[in-house]
This record gives structure tokens, C-alpha cells and sequence, in this order.
């Protein structure tokens, strides 16, 4: 057993280090530059004020935050909560205690912090991936679905741009998060212990921390493995198992006390919105359609093969698994929120970026879906085949072309249609 573990943690080892190489051929020369900038540099900003300017007096920054003015002077502000920060910590207090070692600055901007958070965001994604590995081994599905399902994500999906041009982002935390908190709602159901308990209540709280909206990433740990008939009965024994809601409470007090005492020593309390006037104004005509399918970063226009995972829902239902309404639920749910935020189609971004984080839940019935394409007609198989590669080449040669915004009020179709002709190279 310890043998077999070591080789798959060095195969694991070696897909690390090719990850570091695709990271150091998109942040060549010069574009290392742009990883602590605009919001990510805002999500960042939390690590250099507390653990090298000792406070928000006088933090230098770019373009990622603002200045905030107290009674008792300026101070930097971020509208971001302070999450991802906490999981590029680990990262961060290496950098710091190495960057003398190799002649850099302790300034918090240097090489060794901007390699930081390039490593730790492919950490969390191969962590992620790999949780998602194990729980489709667990749920029976053979070994080529096992490790097909986690590649077709990385690769055909905007997880890739999140983790290899934008890591400094929330994307790539919060998928590793539901990852963790899908795979552990599931050895939950299984042994609702102490351990599955903190290891569902404590990403969740995390993913809230990150992107309150999120929050509805609650029906994780309650849909699971649930299908509608048994939905009443479900609902009630998640309200009413007190130990998980005390250890889901526990963890939102202790991860959100640093949250409020930032904004109660920026603003004066400790409740705050961040994001000014921007909110849900479309929350009565939701735009849920724009979000999945129009040229300004729709998510099925960017991330096509997303829809093997969506294919995968209705298999699931056609075969009576169980299962499925988490998925077509929290799916349906999170464009809805989506498409009722003011800005729909989240601009600046490669992709509907919000659904990087919940990628994880297309894991199980894109499995399905291959499942049941083993052994369909041979011409489906070659069809479905030939799409996905075709489908994760644009990804990555389209995650290579973006710069800049490929959104506004001039952002049409012609305009996709001349990216992904250049990534062709036509």
C-alpha cells in the first residue's frame, strides 16, 4: 500500500512541476508584473499590511485598493474579504523567510511573493483535482473516468486561465474549496462523525468568507445524494442535526472575527458593504440566459465542455441515480445570482470566471456521461471525443490569447468569432 502511494504521490509530484513550467511560459518577462495588480491585488493586500507594514497605515499599493479616511488618518482599504489571503498565507510566510536567502527585498512584491501565489494557486487546484479524483473512485466509476473527469476540467474549462494567468484571484481558492466540501459531504453521509462534520462546516464557512454569495453552497452538504422525493425528509434532518450547525457556527465566528475587525478599525463598524453601489438590480429579470450563452464571456460559449457535465445531469435522471438534484439545483441557483448582479457578465474576466468555483459539481454527472458513453454507438464515441479536444485546445490557445477585456457594450459576436479564429491561427 505505502508503495503504491509513493508512486502516485510522485506521478502527483511531477504534474506539480509541469504546472510550474506552464505558469513560468504565461507570466514570462515582464507579465510576472501583473500578478499582485487590480483585484488580485486587493485580495492580497491583507498578507504585506500585517505582516510587513504591521497595519493599514501607509500600505503601498497600484490599483487594487483605495484609501479609506478614519479619524485617525488614512488607511488602505480593499472591498475584498480577506479569505484568499488566508490560503495563500502558508505561501507567503515562505516567501518571506526566504526572500533574503536570495537577495530579494522583504517588501511583499518581490520574485519570491509573486512566485507565492503562482504556486499556491496551482497547490489548491491539483488538491482539488485530486479530491475530486478520489470521490469518483469512491463512487465506483473506473479508473479512466477517474482521472478523464479532473483533466477535462483543468483543461476545458476556465480553471485553467484561473490557475495559470490569474492566480491571484478567488476562483481557483473557492474551487478548491468546494471540492474539499463536496468530497467531505460525502464521507459525511456516510459517517456523519465529528471529523466530516468540521471538514463540511469549515470550507463552507471559508467559501462564504471568500464570496458571500456563495453561501449557497450550503445545499451541499444537504442535497447530497438526494433526489426530490426524498427532499422533505432531508431538509429536516440537516435543520435539526445540531452538531453540525454548532461546528458550522463555530467556524463563521472564528474565520469571520479578523473580517469584522478589519472593517470596524477601517469604518467604524463592524457590518460593512464593500462594493458601494454595485448590486443584484436584475434580480427580477435575471439575465440567466446572457450568463450561459452570450459572446460577453458567457460560460457554455467559453467553457463548452461544461456541458458534458450539464448532458450528464439529464443521464443521471434518465437512469434514476441519485444525486442529481444537487447539481441541476445549485447550478441553476448560482446563474440565477449570477445573472441578477448588476455587471452579469463580470467584465475583465476570460470566461464567466464564477463558475470556475463551482465547476466541482459537474465531477459526478460528466462521469455519468462518459459512463454511458462507453457504450453508446462507436461514431458517438469518436464525436464526443473529437469535440472535447477540439474543446480543450481553444481553452488553453484562447487563455493564451486574452488581454484585456473581451466584454462592453461593442463586444459581440464577430468579435468572439475573430478570437477563436486566432486561436486557430487563421
Amino acid at each position: 500500500m505505502s508503495e503504491r502511494f509513493n508512486v502516485k504521490l510522485f506521478k502527483w509530484v511531477l504534474v506539480f512541476i509541469a504546472c510550474i513550467f506552464v505558469t513560468n511560459y504565461f507570466h514570462s518577462g515582464k507579465k510576472i508584473n501583473g500578478v499582485i495588480w487590480s483585484d488580485q491585488e486587493g485580495y492580497y493586500i491583507y498578507l504585506p499590511a500585517v505582516f510587513i507594514h504591521g497595519g493599514f497605515e501607509n500600505v503601498p499599493f497600484i490599483n487594487g485598493c483605495g484609501i479609506y479616511e478614519t479619524e485617525n488618518g488614512p488607511r488602505t482599504f480593499t472591498k475584498y474579504t480577506y479569505g484568499v489571503a488566508l490560503l495563500e498565507s502558508p505561501f507567503f510566510l515562505v516567501a518571506h523567510a526566504v526572500a533574503p536567502l536570495f537577495g530579494f527585498e522583504r517588501d511583499g512584491r518581490s520574485l519570491p511573493y509573486i512566485w507565492s501565489i503562482l504556486l499556491a494557486a496551482i497547490a489548491y487546484m491539483l488538491i482539488g483535482l485530486w479530491l475530486l479524483s478520489r470521490l469518483l473512485s469512491e463512487l465506483k466509476f473506473g479508473k479512466t473516468i477517474t482521472w478523464l473527469i479532473p483533466l477535462g476540467i483543468l483543461l476545458g474549462n476556465n480553471l485553467f486561465y484561473y490557475t495559470f494567468r490569474e492566480a491571484g484571484m478567488s476562483h481557483v481558492y473557492s474551487f478548491f474549496l468546494f471540492s474539499v466540501l463536496l468530497y467531505a459531504s460525502h464521507r459525511r453521509s456516510q459517517s456523519p462523525s465529528l471529523k466530516w462534520n468540521l471538514l463540511t462546516a469549515v470550507p463552507l464557512a471559508l467559501i462564504v468568507l471568500i464570496r458571500p454569495t456563495n453561501a449557497i453552497a450550503l445545499l451541499i452538504p444537504l442535497l447530497w445524494g438526494a433526489n426530490l422525493s426524498d427532499l422533505p425528509k432531508r431538509v429536516w434532518a440537516f435543520i435539526t442535526d445540531f452538531r453540525w450547525w454548532l461546528a458550522f457556527i463555530a467556524a463563521m465566528l472564528v474565520l469571520f472575527a479578523p473580517q469584522l475587525a478589519y472593517w470596524k478599525h477601517i469604518t467604524g463598524n463592524f457590518i460593512f458593504y464593500s462594493y458601494g453601489d454595485e448590486g443584484f438590480v436584475y434580480w427580477n429579470r435575471p439575465k440567466m440566459l446572457h450568463v450561459l450563452l452570450s459572446p460577453q464571456n458567457g460560460w457554455l460559449v467559453y467553457s463548452p465542455l461544461a456541458a458534458l457535465g450539464l448532458v450528464g445531469i439529464g443521464v443521471m435522471l434518465k437512469e434514476k441515480a441519485t444525486g442529481w438534484a444537487l447539481p441541476a439545483i445549485l447550478l441553476t441557483a448560482a446563474t440565477y445570482v449570477f445573472g441578477s448582479w448588476w455587471a452579469w457578465w463580470f467584465g475583465g474576466a476570460y470566461g464567466h470566471r464564477c463558475f470556475v468555483d463551482f465547476l466541482p459539481l459537474l465531477a459526478v454527472p460528466a462521469a455519468f456521461a462518459i459512463k454511458r458513453l462507453q457504450t453508446s454507438p462507436k461514431w458517438l464515441q469518436i464525436g464526443v471525443a473529437t469535440f472535447a479536444i477540439i474543446a480543450m485546445f481553444v481553452n488553453i490557445r484562447m487563455s493564451d490569447l486574452y488581454h484585456g477585456m473581451w466584454d462592453g457594450p461593442n463586444w459581440g459576436w464577430a468579435n468572439y468569432l475573430e478570437k477563436l479564429m486566432g486561436a486557430f491561427y487563421l
